[in-house]
């Protein structure tokens, strides 16, 4: 365990949230006494850093405001001390298109984030659950991957039937590059992005701009997209829900899933009662 708390960092679906997006009662209390006590508190997110991502507070019943966010699994980052929101490593057209077309035996759907809307290739299910999770409009590409080129971009991610993520994620390991790799962010979801953008990389700018030094930044995740962000934090916390490769970069994995609070009951019997706190 560090010695030294100043920032605690947390990934949202299945750590922070459950799949309901709702808010376990003793992570939310856990979070604001932190907070009361100096911690600062952030999210570190496969989402895009939009209008709806800074108000997810208030959704969640938190009193306080955000103090760091990182996006796009790394490649935006934002803090309060830094408003500009700061870009890494965007996917050019051309590779874009490239990942596209080579997914495409796959017949599996296609999206990108814009501005405050997401594009997808066609409608389904699974876009439409994200449209709710996210809060974001959707506009329809009509099956053009050209629609989806029209910038370089952050990422291209595919989402499909939970039941295939073994094939399509062992397909898309196949594709990996210098240029792009793909990677699980969530049973039936697969997201491209530049090899070099990861949470634990933004984690680094963040701690290097703000002068917080890495070992006392505490990370909480549970996917592969985490890996990076719990290895590099100063103490990386999976969910005890979390995949196997999350848990095996961590520092420590929780004695709950987050659908029992998990991120609430650990920071309380490893953080809040040994100092006082609880």
């Amino acid at each position: 365990m560090i010695e030294k708390l100043t920032a605690i960092v947390a990934d949202i679906d299945g750590t922070l949230v459950n799949k309901g997006e709702d808010m376990m009662p003793r992570t939310r209390n856990a979070l604001e006494i932190l907070h009361q006590n100096g911690v600062l508190f952030g999210l570190s997110t496969g989402r895009k850093l939009n209008k709806q991502m800074f108000r997810r507070n208030k959704d969640w019943g938190l009193s306080f405001d955000f103090d760091v966010m990182i996006g796009m699994n790394g490649g935006q980052l934002w803090d309060r001390d830094h408003e500009e929101i700061e870009s890494y490593y965007l996917l050019e057209r051309e590779t874009m298109m490239e990942i596209l077309q080579k997914m495409a035996p796959l017949h599996v759907n296609a999206m990108i984030y814009e501005e405050d809307h997401m594009t997808a290739l066609y409608w389904d299910e699974g876009i439409h659950s994200s449209m709710k999770r996210n809060h974001m409009e959707v506009i329809l590409a009509d099956g053009s991957f050209e629609r989806l080129c029209v910038n370089p971009n952050y990422n291209v991610l595919f989402r499909f039937p939970e039941e295939r993520t073994k094939e399509v994620e062992e397909f898309a390991k196949t594709l990996s590059c210098d240029r792009y790799w793909g990677i699980r962010t969530s049973p039936g979801i697969i997201e491209f992005m530049d090899p070099r953008v990861n949470k634990g990389m933004a984690l680094h700018k963040y701690s290097e701009r703000n002068n917080i030094p890495m070992n006392e930044i505490m990370a909480f995740g549970d996917m592969d997209n985490d890996k990076e962000m719990l290895r590099e934090a100063g103490w990386g916390v999976c969910l005890l829900n979390g995949s196997e490769i999350s848990k095996s970069m961590a520092d420590v994995i929780t004695e709950y899933p987050c659908t029992e609070d998990g991120l609430g009951k650990y920071l309380e019997d490893h953080w809040l009662k040994p100092h006082g706190l609880l």
